[in-house]
């Protein structure tokens, strides 16, 4: 990949992607699952969305790393942030 960036094994060299929205993603201290969810409905311009997360801070390396994941759905993109995951900042993109 020469220009751009990669998401989910998919090249954007030739594409106008934009961040529609940034925010953190923080471990939770419960023993479940926590979600936020964004309303696409807030983007009604954007008709493709992407989600990239970004681990922060100090990690420990000689452990698997747990990564928070998204679902997008036809109406919201939810963000997950399982057990035992570590900080993260997530970027969604849109054209």
């Amino acid at each position: 990949m020469a220009y751009g960036i990669q998401v989910d094994g998919l090249n954007f060299t030739n594409s106008a992607l934009s961040v529609v929205a940034k925010g953190n993603v923080v471990p939770t201290n419960s023993a479940s699952t926590s979600v936020s969810v964004l309303s696409k409905s807030s983007y009604n311009d954007i008709t493709e969305f992407k989600v990239v997360f970004i681990p922060t801070g100090i990690r420990d390396t000689s452990a698997e790393e747990v990564r928070p994941y998204a679902v997008i759905s036809s109406n919201h993109i939810s963000i997950y942030s399982p057990v035992g995951m570590s900080s993260h900042q997530y970027l969604v993109l849109g054209r």
